[in-house]
């Protein structure tokens, strides 16, 4: 069988992974849109991720027609040979789009991790009806709202939960965690930045940890730091996320995947959250939630602090990360919560669930005359 898969953003290709491991265990061939995991699993790359990452309205607009050209490249792979199953990972902007162009060819969908429906752009759920074939969702309070809406979809867990990270004694003071995204890092990056040198100015022996993501250029990545006073070889990881955090007594953490990561490494963090201006005035009118951080909304209430836009300063951060530090009551409490946060996000074997549908839907699809 072949399956088509397009996974366009790091957090993507990340969960993608294990599921292109297992399909081609099985004997599936996978041609991917992804990155290196999805290409250590296996799968035949046709479009890396750095050319796809995108973060915001006005950034969206500036890649469109490397986002046109790709879709109709794929879709010429598409007439041209048959496939059997098209996975959208996460990645809406794109993959909604591009589903339903590979539905009016016959081609069942299977799109797995839902689009936030439950923030903002509700009226996806109509899109993910007319589009998809089969959803599998993440988050355990995303089921009802696909029943309601009549779109047939799976809770298949949390795959973070399918990899966790080793328990290891902290040897790191504070840890920096940007994001992923050029236009996350650039964003996140200096205020953090600003953010540990105001604390070790203030206390003098203090470590810190910035996390490096894969799809972040390393010379690019190191420059910055020297601008700020750290060094790369010393102060830097490119390990996994959460392999980073356990190393970390508090953290600071972009709003996105890597709170839910800090919450399962159960380490004291605070999340930040930077844009445009236009991005955010976007935001601020389409989004209604009384959280950002996914840790928070899984758990139902503030577990941790949130510092958006103009309260995302160093003086801010600096003085929330002495209270994680210092506060051991404090420290202990959200602890506790986030051991709360692991529970509700259900067992693991995500990405065994997730491949199960995927080949059932395949298979269906080739046993059909």
């Amino acid at each position: 069988m072949r399956i088509l898969l397009v996974a366009g953003e790091a957090s993507g290709d990340a969960h993608a992974g294990p599921v292109v491991a297992r399909l081609r265990a099985a004997g599936a061939e996978v041609v991917a849109v992804g990155g290196p995991a999805v290409r250590a699993a296996g799968a035949e790359i046709v479009c890396g991720i750095d050319e796809l990452a995108v973060l915001g309205f006005v950034e969206v607009a500036r890649r469109l027609p490397r986002l046109v050209s790709l879709a109709r490249q794929l879709e010429q792979r598409l007439r041209e040979r048959p496939f059997d199953l098209f996975l959208g990972v996460d990645y809406p902007g794109f993959n909604l789009r591009f589903e339903a162009r590979v539905r009016r060819l016959g081609i069942p969908v299977l799109h797995y991790i839902g689009p936030q429906v439950w923030a903002w752009r509700a009226r996806r759920l109509e899109t993910l009806r007319r589009v998809t074939t089969h959803v599998a969702l993440v988050l355990p309070f995303e089921k009802p709202l696909y029943d309601r809406a009549g779109i047939a979809a799976t809770w298949v867990g949390h795959p973070l939960l399918d990899d966790p990270a080793p328990e290891v004694e902290p040897d790191r003071d504070v840890g920096i965690f940007p994001g992923s995204r050029p236009q996350e890092l650039a964003h996140h990056l200096p205020v953090l930045l600003e953010t540990a040198a105001r604390l070790r100015s203030g206390r003098p022996g203090l470590s810190v940890l910035v996390s490096r993501a894969p799809t972040v250029e390393p010379a690019l990545f190191a420059a910055r730091l020297a601008a700020h006073g750290f060094d790369a070889d010393a102060d830097a990881t490119d390990a996994p996320a959460r392999s980073a955090m356990r190393r970390c007594r508090a953290m600071l953490v972009a709003s996105g995947t890597a709170t839910l990561e800090a919450a399962l490494a159960e380490r004291p963090f605070a999340v930040l959250y930077r844009t445009a201006r236009l991005n955010w005035e976007v935001a601020r009118r389409l989004v209604h939630l009384p959280y950002v951080a996914l840790a928070n909304l899984v758990a139902g209430e503030r577990v941790v602090r949130e510092y958006l836009q103009a309260e995302a300063t160093p003086a801010a951060l600096a003085s929330e990360v002495e209270r994680l530090l210092d506060d051991e009551p404090e420290r202990q409490r959200m602890l506790a919560k986030l051991r709360e946060v692991r529970a509700r996000l259900g067992p693991p074997g995500a990405a065994d669930r997730v491949t199960r549908l995927a080949l059932d839907m395949a298979v269906h699809r080739l046993a059909t005359p």
